[in-house]
């Protein structure tokens, strides 16, 4: 992490149970436990940017196709988006 006049201190209270995942969430990303909540809060503002330009495409593809073309890729995105999601 950069240097302490960088950032602004917050306090925050979070469930014990969330303590141990982001004390064992830094340890193996080699990083202390303020850097893993940053770096983690900076994924979820960048992933919904992501998750709405993917959207936004995936408007435009289907847009041209018919009905049943649009069903059958959704179908093949859902089914690949879950076995993406089940992989360790």
């Amino acid at each position: 992490m950069s240097n302490q006049a960088d950032h602004t201190i917050v306090r925050l209270r979070v469930p014990p149970e969330l303590k141990q995942k982001i004390e064992e969430s830094a340890e193996k990303n080699n990083r202390s436990q303020s850097a893993e909540m940053v770096a983690r809060l900076e994924s979820s503002f960048s992933s919904n940017t992501e998750m709405d330009e993917f959207v936004l495409f995936l408007e435009a593809s289907l847009k041209e196709r018919t009905d049943s073309e649009s069903n059958k890729i959704l179908v093949n995105l859902l089914k690949n988006w879950l076995r993406f999601k089940k992989a360790p």
